[in-house]
């Protein structure tokens, strides 16, 4: 990357601003809910790495715990700032002012089926008289009381038009391992002194990507009842693990983060519009591309009951139903979208729980990829007191041909289908293994147990003409069918 740090920051001080280092921090949601630091694990994905950004606080801010202060500030001052919750790790949920900017210059992730980063509203003032005893809260008097919304904020940067050096301005290239900066701003006049001071330091403007903050949707500003904001980094499929694995964990040390805020605030804004959201829909519906689909499903539906059920098990079909809500949305109705993507559609079944260590559910339906609404799927067990994705699998990509088995050798369709099992023991193919949360080596959110609640969820990634989720009726959803071990009679 051509580009010089030391002079981008002296190029900001000099025109009035102040800079401060962030970090963008590796998370593993699942141990922070096993040692009782966070009371969710909003639905993680089993098979993700997640990174988030930490920023310190902001100038005449008070330090939340866990936190060093910020540059300019006077622990005596009674007309600082309150400081920030710690929903996640300190600094993780901060608050901005409107003329501030967030900018991260550095490496995009080895090679993997996908990629993404986004800006996210996080933790949200409760509104008077408002029940929020479902939700995530925190705070106190000093504070404010708030609750967690996890929006996000518009479409995600991902591996599927990211600039980079190696993808100039979005142009066709490979965008792994490839220098990129990320400018955060909700003020266009801000976003442009960025890049000017980018500019002056020597950076590229084909690397740059904006993470744009639609201000019109959120409530910014340091005081207490003011929004807080995320940003997150995922991943998905690494193409060599171990690669993958030392780049997510080590993330802090691909990546400079930097926090700048105007000496003086600017009196005059230019926000970001509310962005148009790129559209799920095509032309073109599963049940279009498998005229077929009723049948086949049918057919594989009562295959998978006469092997798996008979006469000793019992079996329900779980529904299946959207599951998240998408950013915006989210944010109208008040409600969680877990760390919503826009590059992604959710779905999820019933609540069930398994009772025994025989007990499994078997999960079947379209294969996505194969029709063109998706280039990654994925299913994952969950938790559903705290929400924790324990196992998962991308099932198109580990389990090809996994429906031949149900079908008449000669049917042609056969690879249009999925098939696989999550339980307890491996005792055949095709088997995703459902850890226990008692007595679980790597901490208790790590698995779950017989008798809870449990859920599956799925995750379809970026239709293959529009780059984003599918639509929710563009697709046939994901099946599953609970089988239990009938109680043998006395």
């Amino acid at each position: 990357m051509y580009g010089g740090l030391n002079t981008f920051i002296s190029t900001l001080n000099k025109r009035g601003y102040i800079v401060q280092e962030g970090k963008l921090n590796y998370v593993d949601i699942l141990q922070l809910a096993s040692e009782g630091k966070v009371p969710s694990c909003f639905g993680n994905n089993a098979n993700a790495p997640y990174a988030v950004l930490t920023l310190p606080p902001a100038p005449n801010q008070d330090p939340s715990q866990g936190q060093d202060p910020p540059i300019v500030y006077n622990p005596n001052n009674p007309n600082n700032y309150p400081e920030n919750i710690n929903a996640i790790i300190p600094g993780a949920t901060f608050k901005l002012r409107p003329d501030e900017a967030i900018v991260l210059i550095g490496q995009t992730p080895p090679p993997a089926y996908y990629f993404s980063f986004r800006s996210y509203l996080g933790l949200t003032e409760n509104k008077p008289l408002k029940d929020y005893s479902d939700a995530v809260t925190a705070g106190n008097d000093q504070t404010g009381f708030y609750h967690m919304l996890f929006a996000s904020l518009g479409d995600s940067l991902s591996n599927r038009g990211i600039w980079t050096e190696q993808t100039p301005q979005g142009l066709s290239g490979s965008p792994f391992n490839s220098s990129t900066i990320i400018i955060s701003t909700a003020d266009r006049s801000v976003n442009q002194q960025v890049r000017d001071a980018l500019g002056v330091a020597g950076y590229s403007s084909n690397i740059m990507n904006n993470d744009n903050i639609p201000l019109e949707l959120v409530n910014m500003g340091l005081e207490k009842g003011k929004d807080t904001f995320l940003f997150v980094m995922r991943a998905q499929l690494w193409a060599q693990q171990e690669i993958g694995d030392a780049y997510i964990q080590n993330v802090d040390k691909f990546f400079k983060v930097l926090r700048i805020t105007p000496n003086i605030p600017l009196a005059n804004r230019n926000p970001w519009p509310i962005p148009t959201l790129k559209f799920r829909e095509t032309n073109t519906t599963e049940y279009q591309v498998l005229p077929h689909a009723r049948k086949d499903l049918d057919h594989l539906r009562n295959e998978i009951i006469q092997k798996y059920g008979g006469s000793e098990y019992d079996h329900v079909d779980l529904n299946t139903d959207k599951w998240v809500m998408e950013g915006f949305q989210g944010i109208m109705q008040d409600v969680t979208c877990l760390g919503d993507n826009n590059d992604a559609l959710y779905l999820r079944t019933d609540n069930f729980q398994l009772k025994t260590d025989d007990d499994f559910v078997i999960i079947y339906g379209v294969n996505h990829e194969k029709t063109g609404k998706a280039t990654l799927c994925q299913a994952s067990f969950y938790g559903a007191e705290l929400l924790n994705g324990v196992v998962g699998t991308f099932n198109s990509v580990e389990f090809p041909h996994s429906a031949s088995e149900f079908f008449p050798e000669s049917y042609e369709n056969t690879n249009d289908y999925y098939v696989f099992k999550m339980g307890r023991k491996i005792d055949q193919d095709r088997v995703v293994v459902v850890p226990y949360s008692e007595g679980n080596p790597l901490g208790s959110a790590y698995g779950v147990d017989n008798n809870q609640d449990a859920f599956i969820g799925f995750r379809i990634y970026q239709d293959k003409e529009t780059g984003v989720g599918p639509d929710l009726y563009d697709i046939i959803w994901d099946h599953a069918i609970l089988f239990t071990k009938k109680e043998k009679n006395l």
